[in-house]
C-alpha cells in the first residue's frame, strides 16, 4: 500500500517534493490557496486542493490525521507555517515535517511539534560537501535510504573514554561495529566494540547511522581533516 502524503504549500520546494514522491510511488495531495497555482497543478496532473492551509476545518476534512505525513511548505509566510505545524499537532498528524527559513524559525517549528524541520539551503550545501569529500575518497557506504556506514577517527575529546561513558546509541543515534586500533609498526587491530572498551585518539570506528547523526558525531567527538 504506497503512502499518502499531504503537502501544505504549492511553492518550488512543494512542488519539486510531490514530484519526486509521486516517482516512489507514493499518493500526494497538494494543498494551497492560490486558485490559479491549484488549477496549474491540476492541469500538470497533479492531485491539487484549494484551501487555506491554516484553517483547522479545511486541514481536518482533508484528513491529515490518516495521511502518513504532512509536509508544512508555505513560502515565506513564517508565521503561518508556525501556526499550520501547531494545527497539525493538535489534530494528531502523525508526522509532521516541516521547512524553515532558517534557525530561529526551526526552532520554533520543532518546539510547536514538528517531527522533522528541513533547512533546503543549508541541507542542499551540507550534502554538496559530503559529494565534493567522496570524489576525494569516500570513508563513508550508503546502505539504504539515508543510513550510512562510515569511518570515524577519534579525536582528542572521545580519547580514554569508554564506550560506555560516551552512550553513542543515546547521545547521538550511532551503532559503534568495529573498532580499528593503529599501532607504532603500521599494524592495525580490530577490537570487538564493548561497553568497556576505551577509545584512543586515532582509532578509527566503523559506525552506523543517519547522515545527520553520524555528520554530529564526527564533529564533536572526531577529527575532522
Amino acid at each position: 500500500m504506497s503512502q499518502r502524503i499531504i503537502i501544505l504549500g504549492a511553492g518550488r520546494f512543494g512542488t519539486h517534493l510531490a514530484s519526486r514522491l509521486a516517482e516512489y510511488g507514493c499518493e500526494v495531495v497538494i494543498a494551497d490557496k492560490n486558485e490559479d497555482r491549484v488549477k496549474e497543478l491540476a492541469e500538470d496532473g497533479f492531485h491539487a486542493v484549494e484551501m487555506d492551509v491554516e484553517d483547522e476545518d479545511a486541514l481536518k476534512e482533508l484528513g491529515v490525521a490518516e495521511a502518513d505525513a504532512v509536509v508544512v511548505s508555505i513560502g515565506e509566510n513564517m508565521q503561518g507555517s508556525i501556526l499550520a505545524a501547531l494545527t497539525l499537532k493538535q489534530l494528531q498528524a502523525k508526522k509532521i515535517v516541516a521547512r524553515a527559513l532558517d534557525t530561529k524559525h526551526a526552532q520554533v517549528l520543532e518546539r510547536v511539534g514538528a517531527d522533522l524541520v528541513v533547512l533546503p539551503t543549508r541541507d542542499m550545501a551540507y550534502r554538496l560537501a559530503e559529494r565534493l569529500r567522496d570524489q576525494a575518497g569516500s570513508d563513508r557506504q550508503q546502505l539504504s535510504g539515508d543510513y550510512q556506514l562510515a569511518q570515524v577517527k577519534v579525536g582528542p575529546n572521545a580519547h580514554g573514554k569508554s564506550l560506555q561513558e560516551l552512550a553513542l546509541r543515546e547521545h547521538y543515534r550511532v551503532n559503534v561495529v568495529l573498532v580499528i586500533r593503529p599501532s607504532a609498526d603500521g599494524a592495525t587491530e580490530d577490537l570487538e566494540p564493548q561497553p568497556q572498551l576505551k577509545l584512543a585518539q586515532q582509532d578509527l570506528c566503523l559506525v552506523v547511522g543517519r547522515r545527520e547523526n553520524i555528520n554530529r558525531f564526527e564533529r564533536e567527538q572526531g577529527m575532522l581533516e
